[in-house]
């Protein structure tokens, strides 16, 4: 399942004027910090997890974007879930995911963005930022840190129950 993903740059302070104009417009969207999203697979698990929790009737939060923030971000408590992948003031670097029908050309011109999708590459600091144990990180190898996030973003199925 390919999900429409894009990265793109704010100036800090932004991130309020832009979740607003995210509300607004008629695209259902989830907005997370791109530093702690390692790759577009990071984002599209996330969702596939998040529509199955509501497909089953197991979600946590009231909203598909919710849900997705909250799976993307490995955790089972929402206010830690928004915490860690959610913008805040300092955010610069965005990742958009649209969760229903639309063009992420358009999504992106409505919310006034640029694409700039390598700010969703996976690194080692993104690892690190995300959470992911250095000695964990360092008995798989760098090479596979997105495998590692792959598993807490699925692990979060377990935490909730």
């Amino acid at each position: 399942m390919t999900v429409p993903c894009a990265g793109a740059l704010i100036r800090k302070g932004e991130s309020n004027a832009l979740l607003k104009r995210a509300a607004s417009i008629e695209a259902e969207v989830a907005l997370m910090d791109a530093d702690k999203v390692c790759g577009t697979d990071h984002l599209s698990s996330a969702v596939l997890h998040a529509r199955r929790a509501f497909e089953r009737g197991s979600n946590a939060s009231n909203t598909l974007g919710m849900e997705v923030i909250l799976y993307a971000s490995g955790e089972r408590q929402i206010s830690k879930a928004k915490k860690k992948m959610g913008l805040h003031a300092d955010t610069e670097r965005v990742a958009v995911v649209l969760l229903g029908p639309g063009n992420m050309d358009a999504v992106l011109q409505d919310l006034g963005l640029e694409r700039e999708d390598s700010v969703l590459a996976c690194t080692g600091e993104k690892g690190k930022t995300f959470g992911i144990d250095p000695m964990e990180l360092e008995a798989v190898g760098t090479d596979r840190l997105q495998e590692l996030i792959l598993e807490k973003v699925a692990f979060v199925e377990l935490l909730k129950r």
